[in-house]
């Protein structure tokens, strides 16, 4: 990582540049120790848990990312490619659903995400939770965490706000009706 941005600098390249490293999910655990670590995370690859979906991402962009910040914001990947065509002024084909959203301002530094809540899939494509803000409930078995105070995802809050659970439920088929 430290070459390429050292040749970025030598081509002095590093002003139109977004260097951008993370992965689409969690360690594959099927592999043992030679899938890596999800850390405190539960689970991985495949999964719904934070383990499966919470992955790390490093950006450098010289005068565009502030240097040595953070961004605990909810995005994702999926989030790449309307934030890279609005930073590179690139319009997107208006026949083709996007799924993801811009988070170019995140990335300079707004502390607000235009995203409010993510829905999550199985592999197979069906419905299977939605967090928003610090809240995840993962449809079945019908468990509600906070993913905030509880990133193992240990604790079922799902008794304690029943009102939640049943919002959030209707906010997931709403949300993934309208795909």
């Amino acid at each position: 990582v430290g070459r390429i941005a050292d040749l970025l600098r030598k081509l002095k390249l590093e002003q139109n540049t977004y260097l951008i490293f993370t992965t689409d999910n969690g360690p594959w655990l099927q592999f043992k120790h030679h899938g890596g670590s999800a850390g405190p995370l539960r689970e991985g690859k495949g999964t719904t848990f934070e383990g499966g979906q919470r992955v790390p991402c490093v950006m450098w962009a010289p005068g565009r990312i502030p240097a040595g910040t953070n961004c605990d914001k909810l995005c994702g990947t999926i989030d790449l490619l309307p934030t890279i065509a609005a930073l590179t002024k690139t319009p997107l084909p208006k026949e083709k659903k996007i799924d993801g959203l811009d988070i170019s301002k995140l990335l300079a530094g707004s502390n607000k995400s235009p995203r409010n809540e993510f829905i999550y899939y199985t592999s197979r494509g069906e419905l299977a939770g939605i967090r928003r803000g610090r809240w995840k409930l993962l449809l079945e078995p019908g468990t509600l965490h906070d993913v905030e105070s509880d990133v193992s995802e240990q604790w079922d809050r799902a008794d304690r706000h029943p009102e939640l659970v049943a919002e959030l439920r209707a906010l997931a088929i709403e949300r993934d009706a309208a795909i």
